[in-house]
C-alpha cells in the first residue's frame, strides 16, 4: 500500500512539475517526446537539473535572475562593512610576509636551475621561429 501511495504522490508531483513547464505538453503532443520518457527523466534528474529551462514559462528563470541581483545587492554592503572592520596595519604586516615567502621560494627554485641554461640562452640570442631558404 505504502508504494501505491507513493506513486500517486510521485504522479501529482509530476503533474505540478508539467504544470509549471508548459512547453513540455508541445514535445509531446509534437510527438517528440512520450509521457513515460519525461516522467522517467524528471524522475531520475530531478525537478532543479537544468535541462527542464527550456521547457519553463519563463517565471521560473526571472525569479531566479531577480534572487541572483537580490544575492549580488547585499553583497556588496556586506564586502563594504567588512573593509570597513579591517585593520590595514594587519593586512600590510600578512602581505609582506606572503611577498617574502614567495622571494624564498623563487630563490630555492633558482639553485635547482642549472646556470648553463641560462648563459646558453642569452649567448645565442632569440632564434627566429621563421626560418626562411631559397630554393
Amino acid at each position: 500500500m505504502a508504494k501505491s501511495n507513493s506513486k500517486q504522490e510521485s504522479i501529482k508531483q509530476f503533474k505540478e512539475f508539467v504544470k509549471r513547464h508548459p512547453k513540455l505538453v508541445q514535445e509531446v503532443r509534437g510527438g517528440k517526446k512520450t509521457w513515460q520518457d519525461l516522467f522517467e527523466e524528471w524522475y531520475l534528474l530531478g525537478e532543479e537539473d537544468p535541462v527542464w529551462e527550456q521547457y519553463g514559462d519563463g517565471q521560473q528563470s526571472s525569479s531566479k535572475e531577480e534572487e541572483k541581483s537580490g544575492a549580488k545587492a547585499e553583497f556588496i554592503p556586506v564586502v563594504l562593512q567588512t573593509l570597513k572592520n579591517m585593520d590595514m596595519n594587519k593586512v600590510q604586516y600578512h602581505l609582506t610576509n606572503v611577498n617574502s615567502a614567495i622571494g624564498n621560494i623563487q630563490q630555492l627554485l633558482q639553485q635547482f636551475i642549472p646556470s648553463n641554461r641560462q648563459s646558453n640562452s642569452s649567448s645565442q640570442g632569440p632564434k627566429n621561429p621563421f626560418t626562411f631558404r631559397k630554393d
